[in-house]
């Protein structure tokens, strides 16, 4: 048995530099043209830049800000999912020794525990978005990313081949040529708006207040998340040494929905709305959210892509738009990536918004029903307690658990095939000839690979794609149950000899024992998805 074609990659700058003297030396570079632009440094973004990079793509990345996010929790709930998109790249360990780990998965405040079903369930984790950006952009720049803070596009124009891309950088409007832009800009896109297609969707209704605070009187552990008729479900809980994250309803509606929050409006809004306001003295960030859902109607625009929140909408609730975004950004790196280096024709690129447009549209549906259950009403107090009751049923725990950790996806090409095409691979260990591997764990170099169950291959690629696949030969260890093994967040499926797994850890071609094997079938997929 063996493994063929992994790459061991070096980081372009020391591990003794700081995360600041990287930057500096990366916005120093005063190069003109990119393979790749993109508009954002938020975790939609970087993971892009990060999967372009990976692939040698001459990468930037442009932001408006001076620097990332910092001491602010944000978005902090990362997915399982996610979790295992971190764990592919080698990630993950860096996210753990910082994070919270989370067994339950939430519905609308509500937990279920699949891991008492499926005990190799993955954990999601608990960490302020500024760490999150803060590990993703430490990993950018080890990989040789280029960053230009203080940069904010103004517009762009494409031709047949090429992006003209307009920026303001230190006072100056300057121009940027590039092959294609990607917008990761956030929910107020500037990249969005100058595509000009519609935002459709509605306006919000309610409104909700969120910041990180200090408090004097903090509230007992048991008193951190509560529930009234006023402002329905609340959180006043510790986020970090010394911080609190509130979340709050508003039982007055915002005069301006833009305006910044002051302390003391937050300070109006928990007496309000729980009676207390904890001894609030500062906060070091607060702002607001509403109801709103929104989805561009096509995430393709020619040379130019929207990803993250420049692409969907909605409230947070459920916290799906950071591991939505993420997810968005690992589906498109590799696909432009081999479009860039003319490893794969452009129709490749078109499948993004194929594949991911339903899922946006999916989260903002599931993200609707979490929003209207968190509201206050005594018809909600009846509905919450008849859904709880139905959150203790096993085939609802798992199959409502799998869509919300972003597990359950299967995107509808796989139909028809073995269980496993269109879905995630997860992770399982591999006995080689090396020892025990963990299946993720090869998956750093973000290449397709061709796994082969087994003392000998069962199947030999066409000799075109050997060069740019990994093929890798072992016994799965994974528990069985006669002729089929069960995987974590997938079940039972019927036992395997090959398979073939795209760079995202997506299923494009499975062989199963005892199903006539397909040259043609095994054929189109590669062809389909690797040119």
């Amino acid at each position: 048995m063996g493994i063929l074609s992994l790459s061991n990659r070096q980081p372009l700058l020391s591990e003794k530099e700081t995360s600041k003297n990287r930057i500096m030396v990366t916005v120093e570079q005063n190069e003109r043209a990119y393979d790749v632009i993109v508009a954002g440094a938020g975790p939609t973004g970087l993971m892009l830049a990060c999967e372009l990079k990976l692939k040698g793509v001459n990468v930037a990345v442009f932001e408006r800000r001076t620097h990332g996010t910092t001491g602010e929790s944000r978005a902090p709930g990362i997915n399982a999912r996610t979790m295992e998109l971190f764990r592919m790249r080698g990630l993950a360990d860096k996210f753990e020794e910082i994070g919270q780990p989370l067994q339950a998965v939430l519905f609308s405040g509500m937990p279920m525990r699949p891991k008492a079903l499926d005990s190799e369930w993955p954990d999601a984790l608990i960490l302020p978005q500024h760490h999150t950006e803060r590990l993703l952009v430490e990993h950018a720049l080890t990989l040789g990313v280029v960053f230009h803070w203080s940069t904010e596009l103004l517009y762009f124009n494409q031709s047949a081949d090429t992006v003209d891309v307009v920026v303001q950088q230190k006072g100056q409007m300057e121009t940027y040529t590039t092959q294609f832009l990607a917008g990761c800009d956030g929910g107020t896109s500037t990249v969005r708006k100058l595509c000009g297609d519609r935002f459709t969707g509605v306006d919000p209704v309610s409104h909700w207040i969120v910041a990180d605070v200090q408090l004097t009187t903090p509230p007992a552990e048991n008193e951190r998340f509560g529930r009234n008729l006023r402002v329905g479900t609340y959180q006043v809980s510790s986020v970090e040494t010394g911080w609190f994250r509130v979340s709050l309803m508003k039982v007055t509606p915002p005069v301006d929905r833009s305006a910044p929050v002051t302390l003391e409006e937050l300070r109006q809004a928990m007496l309000e709305g729980i009676g207390t306001d904890f001894g609030l003295h500062s906060a070091r960030w607060m702002s607001r959210f509403g109801d709103g859902f929104r989805q561009v109607t096509k995430y393709r625009y020619q040379r130019v892509f929207l990803l993250g929140d420049a692409a969907h909408t909605h409230s947070p609730i459920g916290g799906q738009g950071l591991n939505l975004g993420i997810q968005d950004a690992m589906n498109l790196g590799w696909k432009l990536g081999r479009v860039v280096r003319g490893e794969a024709s452009d129709s490749l690129l078109d499948t993004f918004d194929e594949e991911r447009h339903p899922v946006g549209s999916d989260v903002l549906e599931i993200a609707k029903a979490q929003t209207a259950l968190i509201k206050p009403g005594v018809q909600n107090e009846a509905l919450r307690k008849i859904v709880g009751s139905m959150l203790a049923v096993p085939e609802v725990v798992l199959q409502l658990s799998r869509r919300l950790s972003g597990l359950g996806v299967r995107y509808p090409w796989g139909d028809g095939h073995h269980p496993l095409v269109g879905q995630r691979i997860p992770d399982f260990k591999l006995q080689t000839d090396w020892g025990e591997k963990n299946l993720f764990s090869l998956m750093g170099a973000g290449r397709p690979i061709l796994l082969n169950f087994g003392k000998q291959p069962q199947v030999l690629l066409p000799e075109k794609y050997q060069p740019g696949v990994d093929i890798i030969e072992g016994i799965p260890l994974v528990e069985r149950n006669g002729t089929s093994w069960k995987l974590a967040a997938v079940g039972e499926v019927p036992e395997l000899t090959s398979v073939f797994i795209r760079p995202d850890g997506f299923v494009a071609w499975a062989q199963g024992v005892g199903e006539t094997f397909s040259f043609d079938t095994l054929h189109a997929a590669l062809t389909h998805w690797l040119g």
